[in-house]
């Protein structure tokens, strides 16, 4: 790769603009090299570029070093220019840059996930409808209320005035599934994987309120007579019009609301809180803790087709790896230590995870044919 086209990618891919065919040349080329090589080439490049490079890689990539453990590598000067690519499909971690383990294409991918795998929408009467198998339409008509799939879409259209009695319906995604929801009122709601949401059919009397478990993305509908209410274990949201993602998953310690438009009203068990754009409450069982600004690329990266970790530690990492891909984790040899900070695509294999993670602290064994990974420290 001549000079100018790798510099040409490399302000691509740094400034958000690369195509997924660029993306792909500018690693297949540094994935070619070894560190010395690259340090020839790099060191050959244009001082101009060097510093206009530099500056937007450190906006996108950031390296740790763990809980006190010394670099086990170091890249430095143009090096660590092109190590910014690996952010695409990487992990960062304690120090440890991906490279030449991506795997990418592998034709012994061992699970591959696809989204939307097997939602569940469950009536009030107990009776299901498994949505995947379902012939997008018109599903049902449930008292002024006609459901209907199109895609990977639920919704609901109010027709006519709203019922006395007030129906339910819940929804619900599997590990590795997601799902989008148009509730009667216009709200759409994105359930992430191992999620579930409860709701009525139509919004009767003065408030809307909603039920949700694991982690969802509202787009509420501002109706000024009817503020919105998002119930998540011990977390109360109050909205009325306003777009924002809670993830209140059973084994996550807290539960996080995040706001990205509108204002909200967080209430705890004993305390509340106002937020603004770009805050997160953190609520845990005796405690709400207001976090800004909050980080809400990687918040909403779930929703975009993304892992995105700052900061993260493993355990963190792995329980969302975990409900992506639907497998239990092993661990031997104890919990590694670090924190992880950087980007992957959800639609990797498990298995190009695997390879990612074996050069962090994380060694991940795929077994019982997909359904486990056993982890053990590097």
């Amino acid at each position: 790769m001549e000079t100018n086209e790798l510099v040409m990618l490399s302000r691509k891919y740094l400034s958000g603009t690369a195509s997924d065919a660029e993306k792909a040349a500018l690693l297949q080329w540094y994935n070619a090299y070894s560190e010395g090589e690259l340090t020839a080439i790099l060191e050959a490049m244009p001082e101009e570029d060097e510093a206009a490079l530099e500056a937007r890689m450190l906006q996108r990539l950031h390296t740790v070093t763990g809980t006190g453990r010394p670099k086990v590598r170091s890249l430095s000067g143009r090096v660590i220019k092109i190590a910014a690519a690996a952010v695409m499909v990487g992990v960062i971690a304690g120090g440890w840059a991906w490279r030449k383990h991506a795997a990418i294409g592998d034709k012994r991918a061992v699970a591959t996930i696809a989204a939307g795998k097997n939602p569940v929408l469950i009536l009030e009467d107990g009776s299901f409808v498994t949505l995947d198998s379902t012939q997008d339409g018109v599903l049902s008509q449930q008292g002024q209320a006609v459901v209907s799939k199109s895609a990977s879409t639920l919704s609901y259209q109010q027709r006519g005035n709203a019922d006395a009695a007030v129906h339910y319906n819940t929804l619900k995604t599997p590990k590795g599934g997601q799902f989008r929801l148009i509730l009667p009122d216009g709200t759409s709601v994105w359930l992430n994987a191992a999620s579930s949401i409860t709701y009525p059919t139509t919004f009767s009397g003065k408030e809307r309120k909603v039920t949700i478990t694991g982690e969802a993305y509202f787009e509420v509908a501002a109706v000024a007579d009817k503020p919105f209410t998002v119930t998540a274990g011990n977390t109360d949201v109050l909205v009325l019009g306003t777009s924002f993602n809670i993830n209140a998953y059973e084994d996550e310690q807290n539960t996080k609301t995040t706001l990205l438009q509108g204002a909200v009203l967080v209430k705890g068990k004993t305390d509340m809180q106002h937020l603004l754009p770009g805050q997160q409450a953190v609520v845990s069982a005796n405690n709400l803790q207001v976090i800004k600004p909050a980080d809400i690329f990687a918040t909403v990266a779930w929703k975009n087709g993304l892992f995105a970790f700052k900061d993260a530690d493993a355990a963190s990492v792995l329980r969302e790896l975990a409900r992506w891909y639907n497998v239990e984790i092993i661990y031997k040899g104890g919990m590694p230590d670090g924190v992880f900070t950087g980007e992957m695509s959800r639609s990797l294999t498990l298995e190009q995870v695997a390879g990612l993670m074996r050069t962090t602290r994380i060694h991940m064994s795929i077994t019982d044919e997909g359904r486990s990974i056993t982890v053990t420290p590097n």
